[in-house]
């Protein structure tokens, strides 16, 4: 037993940083800013970590962020880089035609954003604290649209998401709801914007989603003559 014990207790330890590093994607420390933590290995994610570490003890008497900031921004970059393009076989394709500054282009995010004087669960609705722990509720529910004009700056908007901790999309919603980016390159003709975007929550029921409310709102932004969508998932 004595022999075995230091594998053990290594083992164990392994177990630990990695169950600590794949908790950043949805799960007790769930994070946007770091669930890129879950595609890294226990090595690239400790001395990604060291780094962070070492850059906050400069920035400690720097007062300079940026060096930090960049860090992280490289590491979410190559963290994602190397993701297979989704292939989706049984999903309709349409090849877009014409330019793009021709188009009505509709956003519609899955990261839970609505306006702050229209909850869609209500005056009384839950905190995104709360909602954490009201995930398998979300699971189960009906998704919902929340609408947004297109002249809605990003002070109207906050968020609320079950699925991951929103306190970054609450301080700037663009991150998963960039309406404010498009309506600049819209004012650059680059493209053209409809009258209205929208959001929901991206965890809820799938099947729910797939066979009956997507369908139902692909019908909609037909009838509002929407030429592309930009789909924005968390």
């Amino acid at each position: 037993m004595t022999d075995t014990q230091p594998q053990d207790d290594e083992q164990q330890r392994e177990l630990a940083f990695r169950t600590f590093r794949e908790s950043f994607y949805y799960g007790d420390h769930a994070d946007m800013q770091f669930k890129f933590l879950a595609k890294l290995d226990d090595d690239e994610a400790a001395d990604l970590v060291a780094e962070i570490l070492a850059g906050l003890g400069d920035a400690f008497d720097t007062g300079e962020l940026a060096p930090l900031r960049d860090l992280v921004q490289r590491a979410q970059a190559g963290a994602y880089a190397g993701d297979a393009t989704p292939q989706v076989e049984d999903a309709p394709f349409t090849p877009m035609s014409g330019d793009l500054s021709g188009a009505r282009l509709l956003l519609i995010s899955a990261g839970g954003v609505f306006r702050r004087d229209d909850d869609p669960m209500g005056p009384g609705g839950p905190s995104q604290h709360e909602s954490l722990d009201l995930i398998k509720d979300f699971l189960r529910g009906t998704p919902t649209l929340s609408e947004i004009p297109v002249d809605t700056v990003d002070a109207q908007l906050t968020a609320r998401h079950p699925g991951y901790d929103a306190t970054t999309a609450q301080r700037d919603p663009g991150t998963v709801f960039p309406l404010d980016v498009l309506r600049e390159q819209a004012e650059q003709g680059r493209l053209g914007l409809a009258d209205t975007h929208y959001t929901f929550v991206g965890a809820t029921s799938q099947t729910r989603l797939r066979k009956e409310v997507a369908p139902a709102w692909a019908g909609r932004f037909v009838a509002e003559e929407v030429d592309v969508c930009l789909l924005v998932a968390t």
